[in-house]
């Protein structure tokens, strides 16, 4: 007789329970043609926040909060529309990016949670996904703007800017 179990390894990720739905739900209106209104979808781990708000006050600029909202016209707009994801592409970049691993980099217009374990995407390509934030329209929150996957082989702009040498 065979007695077995299994265990499901539960990450814990800086999302809400319900962060996903939330923002799925914001890029589906956005998918529609409505205007999302901003939602929190989840928060900075204490090390992120630290690190995010050291910076910030060393340029002259005051600290967050660790909640984070998500709107979504401009990700929907950009990755969806523009570059072709579907939401469900964009919705695994998301969480990719929000890993307990993610590192904070800063550029000249925004802070960035960087995945540095590669992920396989749907094409094959092995990418690190960023999640990109927007810190002054919705102060004291961190607006979840934009997500990233590196390496996957769409073109760039040629004036993004990328994390600051320090």
């Amino acid at each position: 007789m065979r007695v077995g179990f299994s265990v499901k390894l539960v990450l814990t990720l800086p999302l809400f329970a319900d962060g996903l739905r939330k923002i799925r739900r914001n890029l589906t209106l956005a998918q529609s043609g409505y205007r999302p209104k901003a939602v929190k979808i989840g928060f900075f781990t204490a090390e992120q926040l630290t690190i995010i708000n050291e910076a910030r006050t060393s340029r002259g600029f005051p600290a967050l909060l660790p909640e984070i909202v998500f709107h979504g016209a401009h990700l929907y707009k950009n990755r969806c529309v523009r570059n072709g994801y579907s939401i469900d592409h964009v919705l695994e970049q998301i969480q990719s990016a929000f890993s307990d691993d993610s590192e904070v980099n800063f550029s000249a217009s925004s802070s960035v949670l960087r995945n540095p374990n590669l992920r396989m995407d749907h094409n094959g390509n092995l990418v690190n996904d960023e999640a990109v934030f927007e810190c002054t329209s919705r102060f004291p929150y961190a607006d979840l703007f934009s997500v990233i996957p590196r390496g996957d082989g769409k073109p760039r702009p040629q004036n993004a800017k990328g994390p600051l040498e320090e």
